[in-house]
């Protein structure tokens, strides 16, 4: 399948949006690096790895002889990759963790359900999904938790050596001083736009 690959689906959607709310989507998807201590409110959604809004209000012209193409709407593109192998692990994290914000974004959208089917907020996903023809991920098997411990271990083991070579510890130092660190990285389990 073309939206899968290892552990990792890729969804991209195209929602056309109502009459008049362009400015108010635009204007409130802005907000979301300042509003958010982590960079997105998706930074609560554990299963998510990236993801991206876009709003589209016409598309490129490049000059004569090519043609003027219209859009019959503007359109918000939301592109997410994430830990799953369905819609419906999406909705039902979204949901569960950011449901004001979800419901902020997509009330400006035609035939928004809502949230309180997620059968029928997956169904309304699959319904504006564009089939992905090919989705790269430099680690498939991965999950995000996998991906943020990887970082915080290199972070830490970084830290480590830095402090090594100023301090110059003695062979029982620098042992005890790992074990110190590995104990340290056992106890913490970090966030996405933490690290």
């Amino acid at each position: 399948m073309a939206n899968q690959n290892g552990e990792k689906y890729g969804f991209t959607g195209l929602f056309p949006i109502k009459d008049g709310q362009t400015a108010a989507l635009r204007a409130f998807l802005r907000t979301l690096d300042e509003k958010y201590p982590r960079g997105s409110p998706l930074a609560e959604v554990s299963v998510v790895h990236m993801a991206r809004f876009v709003v589209i209000d016409r598309l490129a012209y490049q000059g004569t002889p090519a043609k003027v193409d219209t859009l019959k709407s503007n359109y918000l593109l939301f592109a997410c990759d994430f830990d799953g192998f369905s819609i419906d692990v999406l909705i039902r994290e979204m949901v569960a963790h950011i449901p004001d914000q979800l419901k902020t974004i997509w009330q400006n959208c035609r035939g928004f359900p809502g949230i309180e089917s997620r059968d029928g907020l997956s169904r309304y996903f699959e319904q504006c999904q564009v089939t992905t023809n090919l989705l790269l991920a430099d680690q498939p098997d991965a999950t995000v938790n996998d991906i943020l411990l990887g970082l915080m271990y290199r972070r830490g083991l970084g830290e480590f050596i830095r402090h090594v070579q100023e301090t110059q510890p003695t062979p029982a130092e620098l042992k005890e001083d790992f074990a110190k660190l590995w104990q340290r990285l056992q106890e913490v389990r970090p966030h996405a736009g933490d690290l």
